[in-house]
């Protein structure tokens, strides 16, 4: 059995936009909320200094990423208005051959990545009470 879908982008924010950013990123949420329900978890951080962010996804497959991907491809067009580079990238299962396509076309030349394909153990829970 595979596991989950984990993918984690770190982004630095240009100098002046953090603002924007945070509005922009609340949309994103929105979006993603609403049109994703298979989406298990969907959370971006920030640093203390407001120069970074890191968008954390757990998807259960790899056709859960790919319909992110389509979703939210309008606004990955303008984000780079408000970030300014990609300063990591870490992909965690094994993706399909469409979404690992998908994601070359995303790719930026010369930013570290990082790729688990194997899940060896695990669990996820849906709720914590």
């Amino acid at each position: 059995m595979s596991g989950p879908l984990i993918f984690i982008g770190t982004y630095i924010v240009r100098n002046g936009k953090l603002e924007e950013c945070k509005q922009r990123l609340g949309e994103l949420v929105d979006l993603v909320e609403t049109n994703e329900p298979r989406l298990i978890a969907f959370h971006i951080y920030l640093d203390q200094q407001g120069s970074k962010i890191s968008v954390v996804q757990v998807h259960p497959d790899s056709d859960s990423m790919e319909l992110h991907l389509k979703i939210v491809s309008e606004h990955l067009t303008g984000a780079f208005e408000y970030l300014e580079t990609t300063e990591r990238e870490q992909l965690f299962g094994t993706p399909s051959e469409t979404l690992a396509e998908m994601l070359d076309a995303y790719a930026e030349p010369g930013i570290p990545g990082t790729f688990m394909p194997v899940h060896e153990v695990g669990f996820t829970r849906a709720s914590v009470r």
